[in-house]
Order: C-alpha cells, then sequence, then structure tokens
C-alpha cells in the first residue's frame, strides 16, 4: 500500500511543475505549459502562483473570461500581490476589447451601421438638427452625411422660394393689404407655398427637417450604451 505524499513532496511537486510550465512558455509552448499548470492546480488548488500563472497562459492565449477568473481566484489567496489588480484590469480591457470587436464584425456581417466611440445626447443631437437640418448629424461624428443634409435643404429651400416667387409674380394684384410688397398680400403668399409646385418643395422641406432631428437623436441613442468591462 503506497503512503500518500507530504505536504512538503506536494509543494515540491507543484514547484517543479510550475517551473517547467514557465519555461514551456517561455519557449511558446503554451499549450503545454497550461497542462502542466492545471496538474499543479490538481495537486493544490490553493497555491496563488498557480492560479496567476494560469491566468498569464490564458490570457495569452485569448482565454479572456477564464484568465479573469484565475487572477481573481489568486488575489483571493494572496491579497498582498498588488500585481494582480493590474493584470485583473489588463484582462478587462482585453475582454472589452474582443467584445467590441465581436459587435463590429457583427455588425459588418448584418449590415447594419458600425457603432460609434465617443457618446452623444440625443437631445443636444435633436436641438441642432432643429435648428439647423444636418448640424445634429455633424454633432454625432457622421460629418458626411451632415454636409448631404445641409446641401439638399438649402436645394429645397431655394427650389421652393424660386417658385414660391415665380407664382406670386404671376397672381393679379390683390387689394387685401401687402405683406413683403404692394403686389405680395398674405392670400397669395400661403396659396404660393401650399399650391401647385411649390407645395412639393415645402413639403420634401418639412421631411427632411423631421428626418434630420430624429434621425440625429436616434444615432446619439446608440452611442448612449455603456461598455461592461467587468472591472468591479
Amino acid at each position: 500500500m503506497s503512503e500518500e505524499p507530504t505536504q512538503a513532496e506536494i509543494q515540491n511537486k507543484v514547484r517543479e511543475l510550475l517551473g517547467r510550465a514557465t519555461l514551456l512558455r517561455a519557449r511558446g509552448d503554451r499549450t503545454q505549459a497550461i497542462e502542466l499548470v492545471r496538474q499543479a492546480l490538481a495537486l493544490d488548488d490553493a497555491n496563488w502562483e498557480s492560479h496567476e500563472l494560469m491566468g498569464d497562459l490564458l490570457l495569452e492565449t485569448d482565454h479572456v473570461d477564464e484568465a479573469m477568473q484565475s487572477y481573481r481566484r489568486a488575489r483571493e489567496l494572496n491579497q498582498s500581490r498588488g500585481v494582480l489588480e493590474e493584470k485583473i484590469g489588463r484582462a478587462a480591457l482585453a475582454r472589452a476589447a474582443k467584445e467590441r470587436s465581436t459587435e463590429l464584425s457583427r455588425a459588418l456581417l448584418e449590415g447594419k451601421p458600425l457603432p460609434s466611440g465617443p457618446r452623444r445626447k440625443p437631445a443636444y443631437a435633436a436641438l441642432f438638427s432643429f435648428f439647423v437640418p444636418g448640424l445634429g448629424q455633424v454633432y454625432n461624428g457622421d460629418v458626411l452625411k451632415g454636409l448631404i443634409i445641409v446641401v439638399a435643404y438649402l436645394i429645397l429651400f431655394a427650389l421652393a422660394g424660386v417658385t414660391v416667387r415665380a407664382e406670386i409674380a404671376a397672381r393679379p394684384i390683390s387689394s387685401m393689404g401687402s405683406l413683403y410688397g404692394p403686389q405680395t398680400d398674405v392670400n397669395s403668399l400661403f396659396s404660393a407655398l401650399f399650391g401647385g409646385v411649390a407645395a412639393l418643395w415645402v413639403g420634401l422641406l418639412v421631411v427632411l427637417w423631421i428626418f434630420s432631428i430624429a434621425e440625429a437623436a436616434i444615432h446619439a441613442g446608440k452611442t448612449m450604451t455603456s461598455d461592461h468591462t467587468g472591472l468591479v
């Protein structure tokens, strides 16, 4: 009948396994190194050095969640080792970057807009586009889209203005009073705005204005989603 190994023998075996794992890690053979650290943990799960080395190996092999668990276990066993806090932070940042990469890949595959970096307030974006259509898009970082909306709005405004003036000039002089000149009264102005070809340009102006406000607010709202890094 074989005798159970003593605590000293277990510790010696653990140190041997960790030493071999460290050497394999330096040579780039992390898979075999992880296997040796697993053997060390099977012998003594309360060894903080084993958990820390496992965390290092798992982080280097892109197993971020498992690495964080190993670091946290090592911190529980040795709270005086300050470097573990830094390693947990690096693992958390790596996980956030991995999640971000996955999110971007999914957006590209599904043809969705890519999530923006800086956070924008929907109220500000909507307010900017309320006063100047396209300005909310510029605030969100969509400079090209904002400029396209501004140019389109100016073109529609110019077309509406030219059409209204032409229709007013073609109408007979009214005796109801003038608004901008002796030949332009309120009835003529409203009739020109909401009748004929001018109504089309005015309608498109309103649609573009509303679209600019809504799109800016919605896009800004998407940037408000927080990033859970798991630092706590």
